[in-house]
């Protein structure tokens, strides 16, 4: 919730030139687990939000942040892309670079590193954009605090998560 007010805060400061999106879409996900040494791999789908905001940097380049809602194997797993770089070739063609934080809501949460490159298709219809993400989540750890916990060595849990977004980007 803080980073949803944080957020909301940031939003309303920025001058007008700021653009301010909404992305909606579904994500694919592989889960690769380390409990206790116990290693084990799955995947998942479900449903991909985002909101954010960027303004131009350059004549080709953009800065913004974004924060993501994500279903993961019918978890809650939340980003924050505190640096979302986008790059446009041209009016219709735009790559991008984006690095933040991630939590995980499983029985205790779980935080890691986010990280990830896109492409976006712009202008499919009038504010209207297409977007692909590649997307990592390094090393999210949750601590090993309930007594259902498996023990072992590590005090932590540890979920790397890459997955594939995708989604259409609504400009306001």
């Amino acid at each position: 919730m803080k980073y949803a007010l944080t957020l909301l805060a940031a939003l309303t400061v920025l001058p007008a030139q700021a653009e301010i999106f909404m992305d909606v879409g579904i994500n694919g996900a592989k889960i690769s687990r380390n409990l206790a040494g116990d290693h084990s791999h799955y995947s998942s789908t479900g449903a991909h939000l985002g909101l954010g905001a960027r303004r131009e940097a350059s004549d080709h380049s953009d800065i913004g942040v974004r924060m993501e809602l994500d279903n993961v194997d019918n978890h809650n797993f939340f980003a924050v892309r505190a640096l979302d770089y986008r790059y446009r070739f041209n009016d219709k063609l735009a790559i991008s670079a984006f690095v933040g934080a991630a939590r995980y809501d499983l029985a205790t949460p779980a935080y890691g590193y986010y990280l990830g490159t896109g492409i976006q298709y712009r202008d499919i219809m009038p504010h209207w954009d297409l977007g692909m993400d590649l997307r990592y989540g390094d090393n999210v750890a949750r601590d090993k605090l309930l007594p259902s916990d498996p023990q072992g060595n590590s005090p932590d849990y540890f979920y790397n998560i890459a997955g594939l977004s995708l989604y259409l980007s609504y400009r306001f």
